[in-house]
């Protein structure tokens, strides 16, 4: 068989990868012995830096200066958590009792009355200096009176309301021609009727009081009707209700994750737990740091390295038969992981080593052809090689098997290579070397002597 000679290396990245893997071990090493390194390093230097005198004095006050402002910002931010509540519950229970907001825009209900203020006052012909006319101050007191809290008061405790309520459905409109105007509405036209005799026996028991603190006068009656009528703007005035309570809602749930937000500053004075804090960070970041180092060194020695990885790259390689892959055998039982891997990647696992060799023999049979004579030989270890020839001896009676060496090392195995017709490498991975069996199969082919096939320890 012909040595490929032109062999153009191409980078299997499964083949990478599995290298990789096999290294698991010295990877798992540097990535622990950097974490190591890296963390003990920061956490000895972040403890030796925080416990220097001036270092803590100034963590303190630091520390001290946030508290103190964390504790201001909380309790200001409660506060006005607290005030937008209440204000929420005021506007809730606002827009539920409020007899003006709840009243239909199409149908409000007004009873409404237009009275009369008069006085003995006459105007005195030819007189330069006149006395004055007090009609507008009395009127100007009846629209105070009649809108003044305690008389909201006792109209609301006899319709059993509320005056803030009450204050929304009044209004008193003095004129400057002696007429006074009492407006009241409600959701019905009764209820409505009933708010201004209300009003009116109050200003019944005001005339007495007025009399005497302004001046006499009369008072009649020039039109009272109740009605229905429609108001775009109460329309409004619901809409602008109905969204300040919805900001309200939205003020309360951003200042509430505000205060959610907000957190306490730490107390640096912890130099212990601060350390090991920093120290667990560079422990990860050494573990990552070394594992990447590991992998890229296994990467690097895969793809410039020269030793045999596995049966499948010989074969591609060189061109050459394999005629049979093994196990190496070691000495003590193989890793579960290391087994887990071998699987993974089709390399050959633990079996039945006199079957092996007897598919072996037969394969050397099959690829012999009238071949009396072999040369088993190869660069693995001497002891794998001395095992594989008394193996094939033991199955090839009817050949002539010679058993021998490095041909490139052992002079009587260079001496025998004349006198067999084919050969039989025997090669182990992470062991043999590619440069080594090239040179066997050019000192092989150089003789014209054919290379029968690769047995391989995997």
């Amino acid at each position: 068989m012909d040595n490929n000679s032109t062999y153009e290396q191409e980078i299997d990245l499964k083949d990478l990868m599995f290298a990789v893997l096999h290294r698991w071990r010295p990877v798992l090493l540097v990535a622990v012995l950097l974490a190591i390194l890296f963390g003990g390093a920061k956490a000895a230097l972040t403890y030796r830096t925080l416990n220097d005198p001036e270092k803590v004095a100034e963590a303190e006050k630091t520390y001290r200066d946030d508290l103190e402002l964390y504790e201001k910002n909380k309790e200001t931010a409660e506060r006005e958590l607290e005030n937008l509540k209440t204000d929420i519950e005021n506007q809730q229970e606002y827009m539920e009792k409020s007899i003006w907001i709840n009243m239909s825009p199409y149908d409000v209900c007004e009873a409404k009355i237009d009275m009369y203020i008069a006085t003995d006052y006459t105007i005195m012909p030819g007189m330069i200096y006149q006395n004055p006319d007090y009609t507008n101050t009395i009127l100007d007191v009846y629209r105070a009176m009649l809108t003044s809290s305690a008389v909201m008061e006792d109209v609301a405790a006899a319709l059993k309301s509320e005056p803030r309520y009450l204050q929304e459905l009044v209004t008193v409109d003095a004129g400057s021609n002696h007429i006074l105007s009492i407006s009241a509405k409600h959701t019905t036209k009764e209820a409505a009727d009933k708010l201004l005799d209300a009003l009116l026996d109050h200003m019944q028991s005001m005339q007495e009081q007025v009399t005497a603190s302004v001046g006499a006068h009369t008072i009649s009656t020039v039109n009272r009707s109740v009605s229905t009528y429609v108001d775009l703007t109460l329309a409004d005035t619901h809409k602008t209700e109905a969204d300040r309570l919805t900001a309200l809602n939205t003020s309360l749930e951003e200042k509430q994750k505000e205060l959610d937000d907000m957190e306490e500053p730490k107390n640096y004075s912890s130099s212990r737990k601060l350390a090991v804090k920093s120290g667990i960070k560079f422990f990860i970041l050494g573990g990552l740091v070394g594992g990447f180092m590991a992998v890229f060194f296994v990467c690097a020695v895969f793809i410039v390295g020269d030793t045999v990885y596995s049966a499948k790259e010989l074969k591609k390689r060189f061109g050459v038969t394999i005629l049979g892959a093994l196990p190496i055998k070691k000495g003590k039982a193989q890793c579960k992981v290391d087994a887990w891997l071998n699987r993974m990647e089709g390399r050959a696992v633990s079996g039945n080593e006199a079957v092996e060799f007897s598919l072996i023999a037969a394969n050397i049979r099959n690829y012999t052809d009238n071949m009396s004579t072999i040369l088993v030989t190869g660069s693995a270890d001497a002891a794998v090689v001395k095992q594989a020839s008394d193996k094939l001896i033991a199955e090839l009676p009817e050949m002539k098997v010679l058993a021998g060496g490095n041909m490139l090392e052992d002079v009587d195995t260079l001496k025998r290579l004349p006198e067999c017709d084919g050969v039989v490498l025997i090669e182990q991975c992470r062991d043999s070397k590619y440069s080594v069996v090239g040179l066997e199969m050019e000192r092989i082919t150089d003789l014209q002597k054919r290379v029968v096939g690769c047995v391989v320890f995997e």
